[in-house]
């Protein structure tokens, strides 16, 4: 069996004290990772702090953190501060985000994301082997300065959130871990197979990656509400998070019904758009059902070859989501 942890943490009504508890018995329980990503709301990198700060064993990590969001240095000097004060538990998620995010929230421009993200990883790289961030390329020209502090690790783990052809490749050439969202165990040997081509042109192997998808579970004996409350989720991410996932489904087979669903939410019809999320498509990438239910479906995920499962548990409230962390802890 491989690895269970978690992504996310966010929970209605829930106070900074009670998650630090959360992350302490998530801890307890034997899950493996906590990781955090950042859209437009709390950052994800004094989150995952603090849930260090409180926690002495369980990895720590961004998924994701956008690469056009921060310069590459002072994404170093946070990554590598991370690392040391969590005592080596940290890894480092990289995405690109998209285009709406990026120009207009950031005020960057989203251009050539995979070559960004390929100068970002250089630089990273550099300063935690505690080298000179000499650097010259596209788009940044870094020369002279290095760490004020030593890594805790030469290398510190840097895993990327990959949907593309290109960018898969380019995390099996780079990267020590891939961070696919809406993964489907049974339709991901397309991508594994562009993780592998990346690693090969690099020297590498397909073990080096480590797969560790995010999935969005739901423990309940209320199988047909579960995916109802799924729905708009898939669908906001096919219909309004710019082309790349609707590109996605199309890729594992889900074409003619992310076209519908995309139509309708391009036409502001949302809730038209979640009933066309098939009760397939929701089965296929989300964990649902009673306990021993939810536990088969994690299974499937190692059965296809991945190593960890980062479970977004969709609970309430304070006490339902500490329920289902519980029923399904890997030392439940």
């Amino acid at each position: 069996m491989g690895d269970v942890g978690l992504m996310g943490m966010h929970v209605p009504g829930m106070s900074w004290r009670e998650m630090r508890e959360a992350a302490v018995l998530a801890e307890e329980l034997g899950y493996s990772c906590i990781t955090m990503g950042e859209s437009w709301g709390e950052d994800a990198l004094t989150s995952l702090a603090q849930l260090a700060a409180v926690t002495s064993r369980i990895r720590i990590g961004t998924s994701i953190v956008p690469v056009f969001a921060r310069s590459p240095a002072n994404l170093a000097m946070s990554a590598l501060n991370m690392d040391r004060m969590s005592g080596g538990r940290f890894f480092l998620g990289l995405g690109s985000s998209g285009r709406l995010v990026i120009e207009d929230f950031h005020g960057e421009k989203f251009a050539k994301p995979l070559t960004r993200m390929r100068e970002y990883i250089d630089i990273v790289r550099k300063a935690a082997r505690g080298e000179r961030l000499d650097h010259d390329g596209e788009f940044f020209h870094t020369k002279r300065f290095q760490l004020r502090f030593t890594p805790h690790r030469p290398s510190l783990p840097i895993y990327i959130a990959a949907l593309s052809p290109p960018s898969l490749r380019l995390t099996g050439e780079l990267a020590d871990g891939w961070l696919p969202i809406f993964l489907v165990p049974s339709r991901m040997a397309a991508a594994v197979v562009e993780l592998e081509a990346g690693a090969v042109a690099a020297g590498r192997t397909r073990r080096d990656i480590a797969i560790s998808p995010q999935v969005s579970i739901y423990v309940t004996d209320d199988v047909a509400a579960a995916r109802d409350r799924e729905r708009p989720h898939i669908a906001f991410y096919i219909g309004g998070m710019g082309v790349f996932y609707h590109q996605y489904m199309r890729r594992i087979g889900f074409g003619a019904e992310a076209d519908r669903v995309r139509e309708a939410f391009q036409a502001r019809e949302r809730d038209r758009a979640a009933k066309l999320v098939t009760d397939e498509m929701v089965d296929a990438m989300t964990i649902v059902g009673p306990p021993q239910r939810c536990r088969d479906q994690i299974q499937r995920f190692f059965d296809a070859g991945v190593q960890e499962v980062r479970l977004v548990f969709n609970e309430p409230n304070r006490e339902a989501y500490l329920k289902a962390l519980q029923a399904v802890a890997p030392r439940g």
